[in-house]
């Protein structure tokens, strides 16, 4: 399973404070779907129909988002204050662009 950096688990709890985070799969999709969404995060333990799901719903779209898959539900889920959730969207550029460069760095 990958680690998830702690810096971008920071960033999500900042992105939560500022009403920026969508959790849950069809809260996603609905945020996809009306372009508010540029990134998605994916927990390691998220079901593969779920992973396909999504997958299919940024290439449907045509979108150019990216997707992160690390951590897993329970370690993201308590961090951020959330239900048990394994799919969570970024709704602010910023947020989405500095978590990316952390992903790949």
């Amino acid at each position: 399973m990958t680690e998830l950096d702690p810096r971008i688990l920071n960033l999500m709890q900042f992105a939560r404070k500022a009403g920026k985070l969508v959790g849950g799969v069809e809260a996603c999709l609905r945020g996809m779907h009306h372009k508010h969404i540029h990134l998605i995060v994916i927990t390691a333990d998220t079901s593969e129909r779920t992973v396909s799901r999504v997958r299919y719903e940024i290439q449907e779209n045509g979108n150019k988002l990216q997707m992160i898959q690390a951590g897993s539900q329970a370690e993201l889920s308590a961090a951020l204050g959330l239900p048990l959730t394994g799919v969570f969207g970024i709704s602010d550029k910023n947020f989405a662009a500095k978590i990316t460069e952390y992903w790949q760095a």
